[in-house]
């Protein structure tokens, strides 16, 4: 994190000293080694029915911001029982991942829980991997969910930096633990328990988490705090024995910057030091010779928005306290696009435009219009509380996404950390050299590792030739040479569906043909579920025929109308696209790529130009790539060494003539008149070469006889083979379109998502246009937008209600 690195070393030249030791050095190799990824999921709905689709964007997160470590995606479903459902694998694009998944019609009507991860996560404590409850509801099931309207709460006491001692001021969290709906008024007081009958001081929540309070404890005495909610219910607390002598915290997180306050009652220290992080990155060091009663600033004008824990070590760096809190939560830094309603109407299916600007350095959004009687969740947890506190706190808070919100209360948060402790290594553990054990590492994308036998022996120092076949007519040869093991690796392929590849050494007879075998293995793969799953909350499953809740939610009633306008939305899609196959001919360009293309060098995000089937007017470019200037979003065309050079979102592109790695300078004697196809990929590898930056493919023109690829293969008959699996297909996301008029005559429209597109492409010259139709009751739209800003290192997020 550029930020957060150039502020480290600012420290050298004014801090009280500034040395390397080995809680720097330990903290250092974590982040290098063991760096702790974490996600956020933005689903379509809040709940489903069985037979859905469900579709999600997530965004893979890394200290406060999006992560670089992992390119591959697991998301899995799991019943109560935690029984797996179903597993499927995405790529990850620039931190950003869309995908969907089937649920099937015979599901049982129950919650059931999500869980998503990165290989890197599944080294790492499972606390962090993402794990949520949806309900999925089924008429025909025997049984159903109701909600439970049962709530129970507990209450507990934090001091501050966990320290209590004798004569020292204390500032004390009160934190509320509730199952259920939170007591949505609850205030307390503080007795001597030797003495209930006098109050020493009183509070009140400010919030369904937490209050706080502050008082001086005194010697052998034990207080107690009392909460009552509004209910009439009352719980109490005890806190500890104040303690004789000790080290104590007090922090102060203000818009500039963040003052603490060290105190050392009747403990023996030559020198203190104090350590500041954000994430795994140290942000600050001091060491302290002499304390005094007053207050030292951490500046905070370089840094994020983000959790930071300060920590007090002892003079052979052994933690002493610690305590976290909020890097000013008075200035959240936010980007937000300026969207434009260019037409706007809450009339029943009528046609909306909005205009989205774009912003400098934010290449894509993801994009949602949602009916706002539906997606409420995201009242309660969103992409922000999820990038600044839920990656950080595990346990339980009702509704984060109040902390962030345009009514956010920075004492609230405040007294919330103090009531949590730092969970994303131990300083103990990582000082004496105790780290996680990497099993699965994190390889681009689809990467496999391979054996080549000769009479079930290695066979070092082969070459082994693979004939990559997938479902194109044009097919690719790739090779690999065996180490002294007889292993190969590979990786940095990019593809859908699994992929046949046929195989034999280089030179081989026949008779060595048959003795040769291929063994191969995916090194990033699913990762068994070790850990309990949560208990169900907020829902209860009882028999159908019970009389308890007859009426089904509203929100249920309008989805299962929603699922059958589909259905017959569908059929009259099929209809029409039937009509229309009739009526005019293929898709030539999607022929066109089709044949050209081999599987390896293929992309769901992909941008074709045919030379053939279309008049692109470019043969009067000197220059393939000079034509291609100002036609695709974040592609540039710079001029190095007399060559017109390709770069994609700043990053040198990678060029490609008939799937063969070139330079810049092999095209300049090709003419346009020759090229029969380009094709733009903006992410990912392509093929077995790399080029993680995507690349340029050109294609030129062929003749009616077989190309060299197809004579070369001739000879490679009667092979072996293996299957390599690739990523699994995302469904496009339906649109309505009732600007024709067959669709128009659907019955009824409850859809619940009016627009979705989770990477939409930005160019910076010009705003994005976002079209959709309403349904048949939407009022209003809950109009949102999420992405991030990789060269400030802070979120992109709009949400808000429109008209």
């Amino acid at each position: 994190m550029k930020r957060i690195i150039i502020f480290c070393f600012a420290l050298a030249s004014y801090s009280h000293v500034y040395s390397q030791q080995s809680a720097d050095k330990a903290l250092q190799y974590l982040n290098e080694n063991f760096s702790q990824e974490n996600i956020y999921v933005l689903t379509d709905k809040d709940l489903y029915l069985s037979g859905e689709t469900v579709w999600f964007n997530a965004m893979v997160l890394r200290n406060f911001s999006i992560s670089d470590i992992s390119t591959n995606f697991f998301i899995e479903l799991y019943d109560r029982n935690k029984k797996q459902v179903l597993r499927k694998r995405f790529p990850v694009f620039n931190g950003s991942v869309q995908g969907s998944f089937q649920l099937a019609e015979n599901l049982n009507e129950d919650i059931y829980f999500v869980r998503a991860y990165t290989p890197m996560m599944s080294n790492l404590s499972e606390e962090f991997q993402y794990l949520k409850q949806i309900p999925v509801y089924n008429p025909s099931s025997t049984k159903k969910l109701i909600k439970d309207k049962t709530s129970s709460w507990s209450v507990t006491l934090h001091p501050e930096a966990n320290t209590f001692i004798q004569g020292n001021p204390s500032k004390i969290a009160v934190r509320l633990h509730s199952k259920g709906i939170p007591p949505s008024q609850w205030e307390g007081y503080v007795i001597e328990k030797d003495h209930p009958e006098k109050k020493i001081t009183t509070f009140k929540g400010l919030d369904g988490n937490v209050g706080v309070f502050s008082f001086t404890p005194e010697k052998d005495k034990i207080y107690e705090a009392v909460v009552t909610d509004n209910n009439g219910l009352q719980k109490s607390a005890v806190l500890p024995k104040a303690s004789e002598k000790g080290v104590s915290l007090q922090v102060i997180s203000e818009k500039d910057n963040i003052k603490y306050k060290i105190k050392n009652s009747g403990e023996a220290y030559p020198y203190l030091t104090v350590i500041a992080n954000i994430g795994e990155q140290v942000v600050y060091k001091a060491k302290v010779n002499q304390l005094k009663d007053a207050f030292q600033s951490i500046p905070t004008d370089q840094l994020i928005n983000s959790v930071m824990q300060i920590t007090v070590f002892d003079d052979n760096e052994n933690p002493l306290v610690s305590r976290m809190c909020f890097v000013m939560p008075q200035n959240l830094h936010i980007a937000a696009p300026e969207v434009k309603p260019e037409k706007l109407s809450t009339e029943k299916r009528a046609l909306n435009s909005f205009d989205v600007k774009p912003l400098k350095d934010v290449p894509s959004y993801s994009i949602a219009v949602f009916d706002p009687e539906y997606k409420k969740s995201l009242q309660d947890e969103n992409f922000l509380s999820s990038l600044w506190l839920t990656s950080v706190i595990k346990s339980k808070i009702d509704r984060p996404a109040q902390y962030f919100s345009d009514k956010m209360n920075p004492e609230a948060l405040d007294a919330l950390l103090i009531s949590e402790q730092w969970k994303m290594f131990d300083w103990k553990e990582i000082i004496s050299g105790k780290y996680p054990e990497i099993i699965n590492n994190s390889s681009k994308y689809i990467s496999y590792k391979g054996k080549v036998t000769i009479n079930a022996k290695p066979a070092p120092q082969q070459t082994l030739i693979m004939f990559v076949e997938g479902n194109k007519s044009d097919r690719e040869i790739l090779q690999a040479e065996t180490d002294s093991n007889g292993e190969f690796f590979f990786d940095n392929m990019i593809f859908e569906k699994p992929i046949k590849v046929t195989y034999q050494l280089n030179g081989a007879n026949a008779s060595l043909k048959s003795r040769t075998n291929v063994f191969v293995n995916p090194l990033n793969t699913f990762i068994p579920l070790k850990k309990d799953l949560p208990e169900v909350e907020g829902y209860e499953l009882v028999e159908r025929n019970t009389t308890s809740e007859t009426s089904q939610p509203a929100e249920l009633t309008k989805i299962i109308e929603a699922k059958k306008s589909k259905k017959e939305y569908d059929e009259k899609i099929i209809n029409i696209e039937e009509v229309k196959l009739k009526a005019k001919r293929k898709n030539l360009t999607e022929d066109l790529n089709k044949k050209l293309s081999s599987p390896l060098y293929q992309s769901m995000n992909e941008v074709v130009f045919d030379f053939v089937n279309d008049n692109q007017s470019a043969a009067s470019s000197p220059n393939i790539l000079q034509w291609l200037q100002g036609r695709v979003a974040g592609l540039t065309i710079n001029n190095e060494n007399g060559n017109p050079t390709p770069y994609i979102r700043q990053s040198k592109a990678n060029i490609y003539l008939d799937e063969m790695l070139v330079d810049a300078s092999s095209l300049n004697g090709i003419a346009v008149a020759n090229i029969a196809m380009v094709k733009i990929i903006k992410d990912g590898g392509l093929g077995m070469s790399g080029g993680g930056n995507g690349g340029v493919l050109i294609y030129t023109k062929r003749g009616d006889t077989q190309s060299p690829i197809e004579n070369k293969l001739s000879t490679m008959v009667d092979l072996n083979f293996f299957v390599m699996e690739g990523y699994n297909e995302s469904e496009k996301y339906p649109d309505s379109d009732y600007g024709n008029s067959e669709l128009s005559k659907i019955s009824t429209d409850y859809r619940p998502v009016l627009f979705w597109n989770p990477t939409l492409e930005i160019d910076e010259s010009a705003p994005a246009i976002i079209n959709f139709y309403n349904n048949d009751s939407a009022k209003k739209y809950r109009f949102m937008i999420m992405g991030f800003d990789a060269e400030k290192y802070i979120p992109v997020y709009y949400d808000k209600l429109m008209p």
